[in-house]
């Protein structure tokens, strides 16, 4: 694959609004560069597909297909696609760029995991799958590749779908060899289900395996099965039974090793039949794996920033002079939570304004007043005041509502650490925009929707009718009415 030629068709299909800069990765047909969004300010992962070089003439529009499907996919812990298209020969996808290590780079260094952050993985990387379950959308590929981990410590899953698409491409090319040598075709031999390996039908159990060959090898520190050949691998996930995990791992708890041996069983009917099951088993057995974040080395190292950034602080008499809250404020605030991607007052930049009118978040005759898009976990999530709405704009739908008749709240939520959640509460309607905003998000908001809410409620007092003035009453006390002696009936005598 010609990477430079690749690359500068791929500038070329974006044109202006996108500018391609380095290789992330690649193999076989496709490749990933690093882009910057320049309409909203951020770097972006760019999928890109030389049709070309593909095995088959339908591949390409078969992955369009199945991306525009699994594009409808909004999750915490699921890779969000911002956009899709094809152009001549270029086909492309375009990603949150997640500036953190797979799974697989993770294990490569670790070898193996602590108990309590592989069931964290796993039961995130469980409630992404129940999700996209809940869609009727199988990954048949999870494996430690497309399992992502960001800068906070949260997992996402990235790939959906793309298995099926290739699949079904190389399908309608005769001739063409079951397995590539990348596992690219119908997935990885060594995550692969026994349904799978044997060509059968899939369904999410199928998923459910697979996450469960993760967990071992997090845990293990290889898979369960493995061999010289992919021939070899399949047959072991047909007819062996994994070693038990205790075997490697004696703190791994009872509990959990009960549930990883559920999620192996060959025969799917003895699986967990959901993967919110799965979730919901791995909290049971161990219930620090409903936390969010997971330490991975990148998080030490920030922690250790954070230490000597306190000691230069105590060297230079700084912490001296402020308040304890203060100062665990203050380095929360610029060392721990990273700077918006947008935070934009009137008048936005003419790139922002073009795209909001696009997308119809601002409609004729209103007037933006701030654009606001946080860093980190919901980065694919803009929220919109204008002089009359209220919008939330996110990668596939608006959602608008009228400024004077919504409620906006910003609740402080401890869930694997200190977040903020940001709700709009309209008549039958409970929006949640934000579920994980930082202590920086939260500092920036509050001002600008408090704003608005003032502004709004002046709005109101002006255009009320003036109410009807009550009349004053005398503070003087009134004369009683003259006392009138009642007559007698005296009759005069004669």
């Amino acid at each position: 694959m010609d990477l430079a030629a690749l690359q500068q068709r791929l500038q070329q299909a974006l044109a202006s609004e996108f500018t391609v800069g380095p290789l992330l990765g690649e193999g076989g047909f496709a490749a990933v560069f690093r882009a910057r969004d320049n309409v909203l300010n951020r770097d972006v992962a760019v999928k890109v597909l030389d049709v070309e070089l593909a095995p088959s003439a339908v591949v390409a529009e078969r992955f369009l297909r199945e991306a525009q499907t699994v594009a409808r996919l909004e999750h915490p812990h699921i890779v969000p696609i911002y956009k899709v298209g094809r152009q001549e020969e270029i086909f492309y996808l375009i990603m949150r760029c997640i500036d953190g290590p797979s799974l697989r780079q993770l294990l490569e260094t670790q070898k193996t995991l602590s108990v309590g952050d592989a069931a964290r993985i796993a039961r995130q990387v469980a409630d992404a799958l129940a999700y996209a379950h809940s869609h009727e959308i199988v990954h048949r590929d999870i494996k430690p590749d497309n399992i992502l981990l960001d800068k906070s410590g949260h997992a996402l899953v990235t790939d959906f779908g793309i298995a099926k698409a290739a699949q079904a491409a190389q399908a309608a090319t005769p001739g063409s060899p079951r397995l590539t040598s990348e596992g690219m075709i119908v997935g990885t031999p060594e995550y692969m289900s026994p349904e799978q390996a044997s060509d059968d039908s899939l369904d999410g159990r199928s998923d459910v395996y697979s996450l469960g060959i993760v967990l071992y090898q997090m845990l293990a520190g290889s898979p369960p099965f493995e061999g010289l050949s992919s021939a070899a691998i399949l047959a072991q996930q047909l007819t062996e039974e994994p070693e038990p995990i205790r075997r490697h791992r004696p703190d791994v708890p009872e509990e959990m090793a009960v549930v990883l041996d559920k999620m192996l069983q060959k025969n799917r009917s003895k699986r967990f039949q959901m993967a919110s099951e799965v979730s919901r088993a791995l909290v049971g057995a161990l219930p620090t794996a409903a936390r969010d974040r997971v330490h991975i080395p990148l998080r030490r190292r920030l922690r250790s920033m954070f230490y000597r950034s306190l000691v230069g602080l105590s060297v230079a008499g700084c912490l001296l002079s402020i308040a304890f809250a203060g100062g665990a404020a203050a380095v929360a605030y610029y060392v721990f939570s990273k700077p918006p991607r947008i935070a934009a007052h009137a008048p936005l930049s003419d790139n922002l304004a073009r795209m909001l009118r696009a997308r119809g978040a601002l409609v004729a005759g209103d007037v933006a007043s701030y654009a606001y898009q946080p860093a980190g976990q919901e980065d694919s999530t803009l929220l919109l005041l204008t002089r009359h709405r209220t919008v939330v704009v996110t990668p596939h739908q608006v959602r608008s509502y009228a400024r004077d008749s919504v409620r906006r709240d910003i609740d402080l939520e401890i869930h694997g650490g200190l977040s903020f959640r940001l709700m709009i509460y309209a008549p039958r309607i409970a929006d949640t925009v934000y579920r994980s905003l930082s202590f920086r998000d939260m500092m920036q908001l509050r001002p600008e929707l408090n704003r608005t809410v003032e502004a709004a409620a002046t709005k109101r007092r002006a255009v009320a009718p003036p109410a009807a003035r009550p009349r004053p009453r005398s503070t003087t006390p009134s004369k009683p009415p003259p006392r009138t002696r009642p007559r007698t009936g005296t009759r005069r005598r004669p």
